[in-house]
């Protein structure tokens, strides 16, 4: 079975690729040596929590890929929701949570 640690490197690669971004930068700009990105992308490192958020912030990894890299594609649009959600007031909030609610269920109704 493979675990989301045997993901991990492939995803912070490719993440790191994507931005331009060299090993050793990456390591410099979360206070890691290069050996440290080496492992992790290699499977080889177990990062500890304090050093995976700070992959995830610097690199801005979707947390979906991290915990749960076997999730579908449909999970980028989950993800780009829940990023617009995170800069709502509590009252926008509620309002949008009423509305997808309401959404849902006739979606729901029209498929059935």
């Amino acid at each position: 079975m493979n675990k989301p640690t045997n993901e991990l490197g492939s995803i912070v690669r490719a993440k790191r690729k994507s931005k331009n971004m060299s090993q050793e930068a990456l390591a410099e700009k979360i206070g890691v040596c290069k050996r440290t990105i080496i492992d992790i992308e290699n499977n080889t490192g177990n990062p500890k929590f304090e050093l995976l958020c700070l992959l995830v912030w610097e690199l801005d990894l979707p947390l979906y890929r991290v915990f749960y890299p076997k999730v579908t594609e449909n999970s980028e649009i989950r993800n780009m929701l829940l990023k617009e959600l995170s800069d709502c007031s509590d009252y926008e909030m509620k309002i949008i949570l009423s509305v997808v609610r309401s959404l849902h269920n006739s979606l729901r109704k029209t498929n059935k």
